[in-house]
């Protein structure tokens, strides 16, 4: 393998959209969002997830002492049991990409990979409804905000916080995780069958990163880890 295409492969992050399935939001041209996915529910009543929850972990249990949590911008992603302690990008529609059968854009992604980033038209930290949106990219060579061990580290108890830009910081406890499930055939009937694109209902906080298999050809992984974590604390 030549010295550039060994650069491109470490080079290229996993896109989180790439199964144009990050659409379900059914954003609008100008940004603003319904509060339900138009596909929300289309596989709820047939599909059964492939991955089933993981087991708790023994060895983490979630902190349940009151934090102030109130809503505002989350400035940073802290995931103690995964070492991350990084900035949040602002991230919306990639109007760049091809748009889906239902003329919609994809999902972007943060052009930093070593920042995680939020869906900033989607339900704010705090705000008590809705689903947090966030997401944060794989690199092969272990240079991106999340590394290839995702899918093996994370547990449920685990606890994740977003430190807001009022100083609040609003902490959430993994309660249910899909691994590396793959992203065009189970990540949209996932998130379609268990709502996770809604902006209403309870809060809880969504956050996905790719990995499993390295696909060669198309320069990417084939596979999407889904975190889901509900607020503590308050």
């Amino acid at each position: 393998m030549s010295q550039r295409r060994r650069l491109a492969s470490y080079a290229l992050a996993c896109l989180l959209a790439v199964v144009g399935a990050a659409l379900l939001w059914g954003a609008t041209g100008d940004g603003s969002t319904s509060s339900r996915s138009p596909l929300a529910g289309s596989f709820a009543s047939t599909y059964t997830p492939p991955a089933t929850t993981s087991s708790p972990s023994s060895t983490a249990s979630p902190t349940t002492r009151e934090t102030t949590c109130h809503p505002g911008v989350p400035e940073r992603l802290v995931y103690p049991a995964l070492g991350v302690d990084a900035p949040f990008e602002k991230i919306g529609l990639d109007r760049t990409a091809p748009k889906d059968s239902s003329g919609q854009y994809p999902l972007g992604n943060p052009r930093d990979r070593t920042k995680a980033g939020w869906y900033e038209h989607g339900p704010k930290p705090g705000s008590g409804a809705g689903t947090v949106l966030t997401n944060g990219h794989t690199y092969r060579n272990g240079s991106a905000i999340f590394k290839e061990d995702f899918a093996k580290r994370v547990r449920t108890g685990q606890l994740i916080h977003l430190v807001l830009d009022n100083g609040d910081r609003c902490s959430y406890v993994v309660t249910r995780v899909w691994r590396e499930v793959n992203s065009k055939r189970d990540y949209p009937r996932i998130i379609a069958s268990q709502k996770l694109y809604d902006f209403s209902g309870p809060e809880r906080l969504l956050l996905v990163t790719c990995g499993g298999s390295w696909n060669a050809a198309s320069q990417n992984y084939d596979d999407i880890s889904i975190v889901l974590a509900t607020p503590v604390g308050r």
